[in-house]
């Protein structure tokens, strides 16, 4: 079993851009996770974290933090490749229709399921409604803290 974690993209969006409410309790939990943990996420995810920091940030500041976002040393980042496409097929056709799975996190679910990773790191609740389903612990920095 991998001891790997894969972090989703809104939680590197909330981590990298500091004017959003989540960045704060996202920006403390992702220090410790960067310190101490083996990353996964695919190539899907790196170009939807680029996308946002393009569209929100001047190009030097982007650059900057996706240069800081792809060069971590404890980072492995899994190509979109034949095989991961076929896995992300088979994923929606299983969870699309039941449980309103979409294409982008489909990738997500069919690279972990890849690499064997049973731990995700989102903001995003499909993986909170899937994680019986596929044996999924899901980390959330970003829930709000309930009183």
């Amino acid at each position: 079993m991998s001891k790997m974690l894969f972090v989703d993209s809104n939680i590197w969006c909330y981590y990298f851009d500091q004017r959003l409410p989540e960045h704060v309790p996202v920006r403390d939990a992702m220090r410790e996770i960067i310190k101490s943990e083996q990353i996964a996420c695919n190539t899907v995810i790196v170009m939807e974290v680029a996308h946002y920091l393009v569209r929100h940030f001047p190009e030097k500041v982007a650059r900057k933090k996706i240069e800081t976002f792809i060069n971590l040393t404890n980072i492995d980042i899994a190509d979109f490749n034949r095989q991961a496409l076929n896995q992300t097929i088979e994923t929606l056709l299983a969870y699309a229709y039941t449980e309103g799975l979409g294409g982008r996190d489909a990738t997500v679910i069919a690279s972990m399921k890849l690499q064997n990773i049973q731990k995700i790191v989102s903001h995003d609740d499909i993986f909170k409604r899937l994680a019986n389903k596929l044996e999924l612990e899901v980390i959330d920095p970003a829930r709000p803290i309930q009183p």
